[in-house]
């Protein structure tokens, strides 16, 4: 009979505890994800997110950055900041939507156009157009939008769909969303997981990649090619924390890879290490991309593995062996035995690439990689055969098919011409070198110095580039007073963590000197 009466208690104390636990992670999903109408509407169709709860207190925070009315140009800003004042002012208007999750969503429309979408549920057992009345503005309908228009000549568009409001700048972007609740899609899901876990950050930030090239288009002039294939269509998302700064756009958190055949994955499994190859790079250069590796031998397998996928498997180990049996030397006794642990790529000012990877024993591999060049110049040598360091460090090097080179300070340099080579030594000899410049150590200050995967651009040395690149209208908004003309750097950083990466993006404003000092005190 006791025996009885325990096995009672504890299915009661069993049920009891799986309701209590059912009850808090719904609530908890509850509270921490957006309406899944308007996310799922908005994450369809636009590849950048940006999440917030309607607070004043945010809106007052985000009111004392500029970098965001910088980016967003003078014509977008004063529109949010229009909406921002009306509805802190407004009563009724914002108890409707206090507390709520904000959900603004960045999309290409038309061509050459990128605009947004706000979205947001109300607290009201129904809803509908009549609260657009409360507006201190002009109310017109137009089909199944309301078209806005304030006394300061911003204007927007609505549409309500059941309890949720979309807002735009452009009525084409409302259009875009439909009228219906559209099935989950995987960004959506992606977003609502990680919202869980960052209800106490000021703002989030979601990324798809796979999407993102649809945005990008609209604003470069080139297809995503060479350096901007980082982009191109990777089916990877990104999950970032919004943090205040006055001068400076910075956001950490996770990049997802979900496809295992991203060469990036190659180094999910890599420690991250100190950055120290960028103690070559001339002042001029525009941007780079550098890779750290701590265990060449087990990144050699996943590479193999790599190639084997892209179907290049058999075609490089016929050809290594030719090369074996042609000069008579065992080529994995080169660059798999001499590298030490950081490859880059990056451009010049002028537009000119170049490669540089990490070696142990420069003095050495030079003598295994003599019969594998001929001399062009003194201090330039030219490999006699393609795709060397393809075959042993992938995608970066594909642009460098038969490349010139140097060996100096124990770092291996090629460039497709000989002239980027000799400008590279005329830098490095005359100390013209990027770390000497304080722009650059005003950048190095505000983040981390150890990484396995490194984006950089440097916005002075850009301006020719991004002139080639950018189409007219963001091209005016880089070189603006009121855009990005008066800012530093920008940075993306990767570090291996448990199969996904860590990151950290950074957009920063140029420093005084007074201002770097402060900074470094922190």
């Amino acid at each position: 009979m006791v025996m009885k009466k325990i096995y009672i208690i504890l299915i009661v104390l069993v049920l009891g505890v799986t309701g209590m636990a059912y009850l808090y992670f719904s609530n908890l999903d509850k509270e921490s994800s957006p309406s899944d109408i308007s996310l799922n509407l908005v994450s369809a169709n636009a590849p950048i997110i940006f999440t917030f709860e309607n607070d004043k207190g945010f809106y007052d925070i985000l009111g004392q950055q500029t970098v965001t009315n910088d980016i967003l140009g003078a014509e977008k800003s004063n529109l949010l900041k229009t909406l921002r004042t009306l509805i802190s002012n407004n009563t009724s208007l914002n108890h409707l939507i206090d507390g709520e999750k904000i959900t603004i969503g960045f999309l290409p429309t038309s061509a050459n156009r990128v605009d947004f979408i706000i979205a947001t549920q109300t607290k009201a057992k129904k809803f509908d157009h009549t609260v657009l009345n409360q507006l201190n503005a002009t109310v017109k309908q137009e089909g199944s939008a309301y078209h806005i228009k304030f006394g300061d000549t911003s204007e927007c568009f609505i549409s309500i769909i059941n309890k949720s409001i979309f807002l735009s700048n452009n009525k084409k972007a409302l259009t875009m969303l439909g009228t219906t609740k559209l099935p989950n899609n995987e960004f959506a899901e992606y977003i609502k997981q990680n919202n869980r876990f960052s209800k106490n950050t000021l703002a989030n930030v979601y990324i798809n990649y796979k999407q993102l090239p649809s945005l990008l288009k609209n604003i470069l002039n080139t297809n995503l090619t060479g350096e901007l294939n980082i982009f191109n269509k990777q089916a990877a998302y990104a999950s970032l924390n919004y943090n205040f700064s006055s001068d400076k756009l910075l956001l950490n958190g996770y990049t997802q890879i979900n496809d295992a055949q991203n060469y990036f994955r190659l180094f999910v499994d890599q420690k991250e290490q100190k950055v120290n190859i960028d103690q070559l790079f001339p002042e001029q250069t525009a941007n780079y991309t550098l890779f750290s590796i701590n265990d060449y031998a087990i990144w050699h397998k996943a590479l193999k593995v790599w190639q084997k996928s892209k179907k290049e498997d058999e075609k490089i180990a016929e050809q290594l062996h030719n090369i074996n049996e042609k000069y008579r030397i065992d080529i994995d006794q080169t660059f798999p035995k001499y590298f030490n642990k950081q490859f880059a790529t990056l451009e010049l000012k002028s537009g000119e690439k170049l490669g540089i990877v990490e070696i142990k024993n420069g003095d050495k591999l030079g003598q295994l990689l003599l019969d594998l060049g001929s001399d062009y110049a003194p201090d330039i040598r030219i490999f006699k055969e393609t795709d060397l360091l393809y075959n042993y460090f992938g995608e970066p090097f594909k642009k460098f098919e038969r490349p010139f080179y140097t060996i100096i300070d124990n770092h291996l340099v090629v460039a497709n011409y000989a002239s980027t080579i000799q400008v590279f030594l005329n830098a490095y000899k005359n100390d013209h070198l990027l770390v000497n410049t304080d722009s650059y150590n005003a950048f190095k200050d505000q983040i981390s110095s150890a990484t396995t995967i490194a984006f950089y651009v440097n916005h002075k040395n850009s301006h020719d580039i991004f002139g080639k690149n950018l189409k007219a209208p963001y091209y005016k908004q880089y070189k603006s007073e009121k855009g990005v003309k008066n800012y530093n750097a920008f940075g993306y950083q990767l570090s291996a963590d448990n199969g996904k990466f860590t990151s950290n993006i950074l957009l920063l404003k140029n420093q005084t000197k007074t201002d770097t000092i402060k900074f470094s005190g922190n």
